[in-house]
């Protein structure tokens, strides 16, 4: 109960009352034991129960924004974006053998933030020092392909045609703005287009000629009991090899457009013509036929046909189609090519192949008191 108006009077300026002390003790108390706010509320205390974020969880937050600032580096790279200017490279080079053009694949680098910058591209093609030609096209994507025909730069076979047998590559590089690419060297097995080197190669085809007179002791089939049936016709037709030496067939394959006549010729007379080949890359045909240029070398397919021991089909040319007697039979190759990738060139096989087949149909094949023939069988021989 209040003390009245003297008691009031004597604690003006002096201590709060007993229970309004009691009071302000409980509300401290009150205040004390409240929550630590939201980072307390979040969990978030320090190794001894503090309601602050310790050195160890700091160390983790700043390596977790490292970690995606590193990803969102790694993205905008993957994604052709830079954090710096455009940037410009050669991304590849291909045939296209259907209207005899470059592809050259280019790619545009730019910042996360902007678009394909508008100027033109520059696409420059340099043989032996010196460029052969420029082409501009308009942008049309970050990564895109753009086409220059091979007439309006080709200036002859890249692989080995420098005076020490060492390639001479097509250099192709790219500009745009400010922007250049680094130099980009073309596949010379695409490049090359000329054919400078033919060969040719005929294989004696036969087959056991099971008619025989099995009279007594004796066996005697016709033809000595082998049909000489035609031969097989293979012409080669590539670029001339640095390494290996033309005698062992080996050439370069060439990619390109052009013709082949071929013909086979007894003692310098011609006695058999196929069909005029085209040959389109490296994919060949001919009336009634067609077939596939494949390491430089070209199967010409008669019109005879026969199984081999494994049931297979083999393609001969007739010995009616060409045989004239015993004798020397050499093939004579011309390529014709298709602008701008050579003129005529001709040369013959670089051998020539002695058959006697009328011989070995008609000789002796008796055996003398030795057991040796009478008149031996005589293998293809080179001429």
């Amino acid at each position: 109960m209040s003390g009245g108006l003297l008691e009031k009077a004597q604690n003006v300026g002096g201590d709060e009352p007993t229970a309004e002390s009691s009071t302000s003790e409980s509300n401290e108390a009150t205040i004390l034991e409240s929550p630590g706010g939201l980072l307390e509320r979040a969990g978030v205390t320090d190794d001894a129960g503090s309601p602050f974020i310790s050195a160890s969880q700091k160390k983790g937050i700043a390596g977790g924004i490292v970690a995606l600032l590193i990803l969102f580096i790694a993205y905008q790279a993957v994604m052709g974006f830079s954090l710096g200017g455009n940037s410009i490279s050669v991304a590849g080079v291909e045939m296209n053998e259907a209207d005899d053009s470059l592809r050259v694949q280019v790619f545009i680098g730019t910042s996360m933030i902007g678009g394909i910058p508008d100027d033109d591209i520059s696409i420059d093609i340099n043989y032996g020092g010196v460029t052969a030609h420029t082409a501009t096209f308009q942008p049309t994507a970050k990564l895109s392909w753009y086409e220059i025909p091979f007439s309006d730069f080709y200036q002859g076979n890249a692989r080995g045609v420098a005076s020490d047998s060492s390639d001479v590559n097509y250099i192709i590089s790219v500009r745009q703005g400010t922007s250049s690419s680094s130099d980009y060297s073309a596949d010379g097995a695409i490049m090359d287009r000329t054919i400078n080197d033919v060969d040719g190669e005929l294989i004696a085809l036969t087959e056991p000629n099971t008619n025989c007179d099995q009279s007594g002791e004796s066996n005697n089939c016709e033809n000595n009991g082998l049909d000489h049936l035609g031969a097989q016709f293979r012409v080669g037709v590539g670029a001339i090899d640095p390494v290996e030496s033309n005698s062992t067939g080996v050439m370069l394959h060439v990619g390109s457009d052009y013709t082949i006549v071929a013909n086979i010729s007894f003692e310098g007379t011609t006695v058999f013509t196929f069909p005029t080949v085209t040959v389109d890359g490296s994919t060949a045909t001919w009336t009634d036929g067609g077939g596939l240029v494949e390491s430089a070398w070209l199967g010409l397919d008669g019109t005879g046909v026969k199984l081999d021991a494994f049931g297979g089909t083999q393609n001969y040319i007739p010995r009616s189609d060409f045989y004239d007697g015993d004798g020397c039979y050499s093939i004579d190759i011309t390529v014709t090519h298709d602008s701008p990738f050579g003129d005529v060139f001709s040369d013959s096989a670089s051998q020539g192949y002695q058959f006697w087949w009328d011989y070995n149909e008609t000789r002796d094949s008796s055996v003398d008191e030795d057991g040796e023939p009478n008149e031996p069988y005589e293998p293809t021989e080179a001429c």
